[in-house]
């Protein structure tokens, strides 16, 4: 009696194919094109150092915060 073949698992490409097919991650493409044209790696570095110096240093480390620091001071 020959041994019993294991069933081979579809490649990544396959299994993509398979997802989008399905209703649910219809809109990931569409989602990927729009992210790609808003977000470039520049924004999504500065992005990334930001939310770490949030979770680094609190509030006291966002541009965006201390800014309105200063304005909110001058007035």
């Amino acid at each position: 009696m020959a041994a019993r073949r294991r069933q081979r698992k579809p490649p990544k490409g396959q299994l993509e194919d398979d997802l989008l097919k399905n209703a649910r991650w219809s809109g990931l493409r569409e989602q990927q094109r729009l992210q790609s044209l808003h977000h470039t790696a520049a924004v999504n570095k500065l992005a990334e150092a930001e939310c770490r110096s949030l979770v680094v240093g609190g509030y006291g480390e966002l541009v965006d915060y201390t800014d309105w620091l200063e304005r909110y001071r001058q007035k």
